[in-house]
């Protein structure tokens, strides 16, 4: 397949990614903490994602990893999946969407750093330019009601969220070299099953406490979003995406979840469309755009 309709995949699969994200936001809150808590969830997540990927992998050729290599994804999985999914669950348990927003915007920022100082990625201005523009969307529409409140009592939540976005950032860049190696399904299924070791041990106590008959046909569809959506399809393809684009373009495209999210509930009737959502809208794919038009160069 030509370089340039690989990149386009790339680039969709990223899209695809984001718009997931972006409805899983609202759904996942939605289950918790009444219908499933927030550690039972993400015990339930990784032991069924892990499942998923080993399945998936059965049907693929076998593919052997180097020891050194398994011990690699082993501390990558503490990044990628232990911090990640149980901080930004807890995280979004405990702040506000308004909060969460503001944060999660900034993982770009975090990613062309780490970019920049492990994959030696050449810092442009006109790649700078393009963050600072997807960014200004992204704010222009969380601030279109005023400034949010950021001193009150979901202080830890918005540290757990902050801490989350991090640690994305960074596993996205560190994740690259394994996806260079291996095939997406054969880093996530390791990945998965190593982070799966630490995420049930931690989620135990509220896993065994719950009532799992009680869990509603309208919840489980929910659960089984997080987990089949949001879970395994969204990392698979954001791996996809990191095997043809450099970090800071993926985590680029985290700009888009808002706006994302903005105007699927006005799809679904819960708010209306407005100018300041079209602006936004405009300014982060311009953002997305820039950036994209940078070539990968990596030292």
């Amino acid at each position: 397949m030509h370089k340039s309709r690989v990149n386009t995949w790339a680039h969709l699969s990223l899209l695809a990614a984001n718009i997931i994200y972006g409805l899983n936001f609202s759904i996942a809150k939605s289950v918790m903490p009444d219908s499933i808590k927030p550690f039972a969830l993400v015990s339930l997540r990784s032991i069924t994602t892990a499942a998923l990927f080993w399945i998936t992998a059965a049907f693929m050729p076998k593919e052997p990893v180097r020891n050194k290599d398994l011990w690699f994804l082993f501390g990558v999985s503490f990044f990628g999946v232990v911090i990640n999914q149980t901080l930004f669950l807890i995280g979004l348990d405990m702040t506000t969407p308004v909060n969460s927003s503001i944060i999660l915007s900034t993982n770009p920022i975090f990613a062309f750093v780490f970019a920049a100082l492990i994959l030696r990625e050449k810092i442009t201005f006109l790649k700078g330019t393009g963050l600072a523009i997807g960014l200004s969307g992204v704010l222009l529409l969380i601030l279109q009601n005023g400034m949010p409140d950021l001193g009150s009592s979901t202080f830890l939540g918005d540290l757990y969220t902050l801490t989350n976005t991090i640690s994305w950032a960074f596993y996205t860049v560190i994740i690259k070299r394994m996806l260079d190696r291996y095939h997406p399904i054969t880093v996530m299924k390791w990945t998965f099953l190593f982070g799966m070791f630490i995420t049930v041990p931690v989620g135990y106590h509220q896993w065994s406490t719950m009532d799992w008959y009680s869990i509603s046909l309208k919840a489980w569809l929910a659960i089984g979003f997080v987990i089949i959506f949001a879970t395994y399809l969204g990392y698979l393809l954001i791996t996809f995406g990191l095997r043809r684009l450099s970090p800071t373009i993926v985590s680029t495209y985290t700009y888009t979840q808002p706006i994302i999210a903005a105007y699927l509930s006005s799809m679904l009737g819960q708010d209306h469309i407005t100018l300041v959502m079209v602006i936004s809208a405009l300014l982060i794919f311009a953002g997305v755009f820039v950036v994209s038009r940078q070539k990968n160069t990596v030292a």
